[in-house]
């Protein structure tokens, strides 16, 4: 995945002039060959391989801050190692920046499959689980279209950072979320709440592959609970009280809104399967939260 994101930036059709900070969250030896490969046929770009020793999102995430600081560069842009970028992406990011005078910039992610065939379960997840990703992708086009940018929360899987803003604000991930997830939100809340001006670049766009791994039913399932545990974790830490009014309820909705969308999924070709999937993991979330669990989504892996 990591060879074929490089390559993708390697076809960047772009005047920019551009370095690579690819942070290898271990000993930096996995992904050396590639490395490499790459520098070899892409003399034009520069490429600094990190090794961010230190298991966790975050420590990878203020390594490559940190190397972009350091080395006085004027934007930084996030993307993940499941991901392959379009050949205006770029383009896109920096003339939309330039229009709006953007702090923060994000743009879609659309979600692709290899695998085939697939199984009958994982053609429902897929199915439910590309719909989101288009109802996503189709509601901030119409918050753009509304101007009101400031109200889509940019992701750091596709996103472009003014860094005299974070100098000057002097902004990092916060390292509560270093495996839980959630870490770029809460970059987002941060820098809107020094004042960031934010916005959204509806043609600079990234594309997420989905493995056959993510496509089983359990997987989707861990993953809303897990989300839903940080969200729980972000409400209701120092809110005691509240939570137990709270969560208990919304974890019964959610699980009685999952029931329908289940019952309802032979009548929808499996369109609701998946939405059900997700109310069902985030009730547990909800639940789990309130035994005080918390979870570690970023100790394992998936893809190749």
């Amino acid at each position: 995945m990591v060879a074929e994101l490089l390559e993708s930036i390697g076809r960047l059709e772009t005047a920019a002039e551009l370095d690579i900070i690819l942070v290898e969250n271990g000993d930096g030896e996995m992904l050396r060959p590639v490395v490499a490969s790459f520098a070899a046929s892409h003399q034009q770009l520069r490429i600094h391989h990190l090794a961010e020793p230190r298991l966790g999102i975050v420590f990878a995430r203020n390594a490559a801050l940190d190397f972009a600081l350091k080395s006085d560069f004027d934007s930084l842009a996030f993307v993940d190692d499941d991901e392959v970028v379009t050949p205006a992406w770029m383009d896109e990011l920096l003339a939309e920046q330039q229009r709006g005078g953007y702090d923060i910039l994000g743009g879609p992610v659309r979600a692709f499959v290899r695998a085939s065939p697939l199984r009958f379960w994982e053609r429902a997840v897929w199915k439910g689980l590309s719909a989101r990703f288009a109802r996503v992708e189709q509601k901030s086009a119409d918050r753009k279209a509304g101007e009101r940018d400031a109200d889509i929360v940019v992701a750091t899987n596709n996103c472009l950072l003014s860094l005299d803003f974070v100098r000057n604000g002097q902004l990092r991930f916060n390292e509560r979320y270093n495996l839980t997830g959630g870490e770029d939100t809460r970059f987002f809340h941060d820098a809107r709440a020094r004042g960031a001006k934010t916005g959204w670049a509806p043609r600079a766009v990234v594309l997420e592959e989905m493995p056959r791994e993510r496509l089983s039913a359990l997987y989707q399932l861990r993953r809303a609970r897990d989300h839903a545990l940080v969200s729980f974790h972000d409400k209701f830490d120092g809110r005691p009280a509240y939570r137990w009014v709270h969560a208990p309820v919304s974890a019964v909705l959610k699980l009685l809104s999952g029931l329908v969308l289940l019952v309802l999924a032979p009548f929808t070709s499996g369109a609701t399967f998946f939405d059900a999937l997700r109310a069902f993991g985030e009730a547990a979330g909800r639940a789990q939260g309130l035994m005080g669990a918390r979870r570690a989504l970023y100790t394992r892996t998936t893809g190749s």
